[in-house]
């Protein structure tokens, strides 16, 4: 036997295996410290602006959005100022003749001139799409009867109301509305402005919103005594639709929601 012994290896056969298989960047670099640091510092430079370019991009896409979403809202703000006065009645009955006094006022009081729809004129696709003030003028003849263009519209509003996807569609609940009638009390108690009390009740089933108490006139007064009535009542009319316009808040005593008060309101002018 031998007396000699070989001195252990100071490294493993192992690491220097690992070592040897190093990537290939590694190998690549090895000794080039100078790259490495003009590596990192052009990243310094680009990432910053890269990270800059990509929210600038998007900064300007959001602006984009939000200008055209501005605009959007504006548009609607503006189609639920609109103002149209619906005349349902003969061309010589008393809603025609008195819608020329509701034109004069408004377009006195109001920044754009309302629109003027007569019922045989009506085209019921663009009341459907309407979404601003409707003023109602209804004229109610002899018996409690409607003229027929009225008849027709309040026909239109009873199967509109029936079909739910035809509802849907329309803008009814958008619309903000007042209801001035016209009749003779001759007619009795159950006739008296019968063409109007049923369109009350159609648009409020539709969802409309009723700003102020139906105004009802006995034809069987002298003008004059109406004429001062409804000078007042326009004022009042002025008033309802501006606590009304988008983004005014309504407190409960601007609700005439309970139909039961527009019957009394009804009954009580019918005696004036």
């Amino acid at each position: 036997m031998s007396g000699f012994h070989h001195a252990p290896p100071l490294r493993n056969e192992r690491q220097l295996k690992e070592k040897g298989q190093g990537s290939w960047l590694e190998e690549l670099l090895e000794g080039k410290d100078e790259v490495l640091l003009y590596v990192t510092a052009a990243l310094g430079v680009v990432l910053p602006g890269l990270v800059y370019l990509l929210f600038h991009k998007c900064h300007a896409c959001y602006l984009r959005y939000a200008k055209k979403k501005e605009e959007e809202r504006l548009a609607e703000e503006s189609r639920q100022t609109e103002t149209c006065v619906v005349v349902l009645g003969p061309s010589d009955g008393h809603a025609a003749k008195w819608s020329a006094n509701v034109i004069e006022k408004l377009s006195g009081e109001m920044f754009r001139k309302p629109i003027l729809w007569k019922a045989d004129q009506l085209d019921v696709k663009e009341l459907a799409e309407f979404k601003g003030f409707c003023i109602f003028l209804v004229d109610t003849l002899a018996g409690g009867f409607a003229s027929p263009a009225t008849d027709a519209l309040l026909e239109w509003l009873e199967d509109v109301a029936a079909d739910s996807r035809r509802r849907k569609k329309a803008n009814f609940e958008v619309i903000r509305f007042a209801v001035v009638a016209f009749g003779s009390s001759d007619d009795g108690e159950n006739a008296f402005n019968k063409a109007a009390r049923i369109l009350l009740k159609r648009l409020r089933i539709l969802g409309s919103k009723q700003m102020i108490n139906a105004e009802v006139y006995d034809t069987n007064i002298e003008d004059s005594l109406m004429d001062m009535r409804f000078a007042a009542y326009l004022e009042e009319l002025l008033d309802a639709m501006d606590r009304h316009l988008p983004g005014a808040e309504l407190s409960e005593s601007d609700s005439t929601d309970d139909e039961e008060d527009d019957v009394i309101t009804i009954e009580q002018k019918k005696t004036q």
